[in-house]
């Protein structure tokens, strides 16, 4: 009997099927393509060839399931095959970190003696947080070629996110000597420089990207930002009102929305700022890998943390040893003062405060994550083993990051590590604690108008509702930490901040059993002084402070209205009042800058 994949009958309507799917490829038509090759690798199903061209094709037309699926197929049929594991690791763009981390491992494995290969696991590395091995991989490759302007370029962004700055800015000027012409090193270099508060390099840098790559939308947004930050709004808002409906490169649509909001929100035009808001929020969560916009995960740690202290768990903790706490917690809402006070007190000889980096957040996710049985059990029955285990885990990822030649106080400042801080405090019963707090609904307000790098904890800030439901539980925890656990805290409200800045700051420093010193009030030129700053906040903080921000939500009022009674409680709570008598009122806008609009 003749299989089908051998009778001449069989084999010639494949190749007319072949003939076809060039045709259409021939024609533009890549979509037809796609699904006639395709179907050629279902009639021979165990021929490995026709799954990668089938792959190939898929990528062609922007369809990354068939592009997967495709060439997962071909690899399982030939392990060793290169063109599989390229358009593998290709394909995986859209999947989670993991997924495409092993998948571009693969691929530099099988083509160890390409560059974009290479290139490419150091981009992994770094979305995996792995600086190390990022630059490691990074150096290895402009070690067998210099020229690589690209490789520099990535390299560059590995060392901005390493906090080496003047190294970044370094690399980026010589990929430019090597390729004067690119684009991308300007722009990389523009966005540096903004995230520098160097403005005018910023404006420079994305002015010449676009000099000479006009439709370099990417580098169109950088110099919007720079002439809004320049006090020219007016000619950013035309720049990014030019700017095409449809971007999905790199820089996609999603930051032109939040940043002509944060212009309309400047220039008092509050309804259409909001409409912004909201188009640009929907974009980033269409735009975020799989997983990256789904809350869950973060809301169920929540829970079961929240779940860990409910029915007097903490009163059937076995006793621990005391151990010296090695930092200080800054926890609270994002968005309510925690950068501003951040580098007040890294101001202080006397203290280092790590930056929103993965300290307890990680070890809390972690043991979250791992173990049998109820996390409320595990929590009580942890043992000075477990607990030795943990606390050194801990001290590790400090050092990490703190380095390890720390001053007196160590601050990890990381707003939602609030949720983590049952585990702290079990680990670290004396620990200090720093809680920010701000209006309830300018905290939710700010959060939604805020463009942030999607995760499962930011992704609740895609919507209003969103943001207020999640305000409602991470201080609902905070009410029954501090009811079960007591914790030996300070609250410092960024009103209070602003409004007196030295009286609030002297009452963190008398807290923290430090000598005062003048040097906290020159934040400003501290955060300038420090380089990059990891947060959203980093362009307010290195102004001098400013009470714009102070009530904003009562500019929006309509649109918040459905959220004030979800946000009440706590509003009240704080001392801020009950939000739905608050007084309205007209907020004038802010006046526009001057200065001369480039065309």
């Amino acid at each position: 009997m003749t299989l089908p994949e051998k009778d001449p009958e069989y084999l010639a309507e494949t190749r007319r099927l072949m003939a076809a799917a060039q045709t259409e490829l021939d024609r533009g038509d890549v979509t037809q393509s796609a699904r006639i090759f395709r179907a050629v690798a279902l009639r021979h199903p165990a021929v490995a060839a026709g799954w990668v061209q089938a792959a190939a094709a898929g990528l062609r037309a922007s369809d990354r399931g068939l592009a997967l699926d495709a060439a997962r197929r071909a690899l399982l049929l030939d392990p060793s095959a290169r063109p599989s594991t390229a358009l593998l690791a290709v394909a995986s763009a859209g999947e989670p970190a993991s997924v495409r981390h092993a998948a571009t491992s693969l691929w530099a494995l099988t083509h160890s003696d390409k560059p974009e290969a290479l290139g490419a696991l150091a981009s992994s590395y770094l979305d995996l947080g792995r600086s190390r091995e990022a630059e490691r991989v990074a150096r290895a490759v402009l070690g067998a070629d210099p020229g690589l302007d690209w490789v520099r370029v990535n390299l560059a962004v590995i060392l901005r996110e390493a906090g080496r700055e003047a190294a970044a800015m370094n690399e980026l000027r010589r990929a430019l000597i090597v390729a004067p012409g690119g684009t991308l090193a300007w722009r990389r270099m523009a966005v540096l420089a903004e995230s520098l508060s160097r403005l005018d390099l910023a404006e420079r840098a994305s002015g010449r990207a676009l000099l000479i790559d006009p439709e370099d939308h990417g580098s169109a947004v950088i110099l919007s930002i720079a002439e809004r930050r320049l006090g020219r709004p007016e000619c950013a808002l035309r720049r990014l009102e030019a700017l095409p409906e449809t971007m999905d490169g790199e820089v996609g649509r999603d930051a032109v929305e939040f940043e002509l909001g944060t212009i309309l929100d400047r220039l008092g035009r509050y309804g259409e700022a909001w409409g912004r808001f909201e188009r640009g929020n929907r974009i980033a969560a269409r735009r975020a890998p799989p997983g990256d916009a789904d809350p869950g995960p973060f809301l169920a740690t929540l829970d079961s943390f929240a779940a860990a202290l409910s029915g007097g768990w903490p009163e059937r903790w076995a006793p621990l040893r005391e151990t010296d706490p090695p930092a200080v917690f800054m926890v609270g809402f994002p968005r309510s003062g925690t950068t501003l006070l951040d580098q007040i007190l890294d101001a202080h000889p006397d203290v280092r405060v790590i930056e929103e980096r993965p300290v307890l957040s990680s070890v809390g996710a972690g043991f979250a994550a791992a173990g049998e049985g109820a996390l409320a059990q595990r929590l009580a029955a942890l043992d000075e083993t477990e607990a030795a285990r943990l606390r050194s885990e801990y001290v590790e990822k400090l050092a990490r990051w703190g380095g390890a030649a720390a001053p007196r106080v160590v601050v990890d400042k990381m707003p939602l590590n609030i949720v983590y801080l049952p585990l702290a405090l079990r680990l670290y019963p004396t620990a200090k604690v720093i809680l920010s707090l701000r209006h309830p609904c300018d905290c939710c307000l700010s959060c939604f108008m805020q463009s942030m790098r999607l995760n499962s904890a930011m992704a609740s800030f895609t919507s209003m509702g969103g943001s207020a439901a999640l305000y409602a539980r991470v201080m609902a925890l905070w009410e029954e930490i501090e009811r079960t656990l007591s914790p030996d805290h300070i609250a410092v409200r960024y009103e209070d901040l602003v409004s007196d800045t030295e009286g609030t700051a002297r009452r963190v420093v008398e807290f923290l059993d430090l000598d005062w010193t003048d040097r906290v009030l020159d934040h400003t030129g501290h955060a300038k002084s420090r380089g990059v700053i990891r947060t959203p906040s980093f362009r307010q903080v290195s102004e001098p402070i400013y009470s714009r921000a102070v009530g904003r939500w009562i500019r929006y009022r309509e649109m918040m209205t459905p959220y004030l009674e979800t946000l009440a409680p706590f509003a009240r709570r704080f001392g801020y009042g009950n939000p739905g008598e608050a007084a309205g009122g007209d907020n004038p806008a802010p006046k526009a800058g001057g200065g001369l609009c480039d065309s």
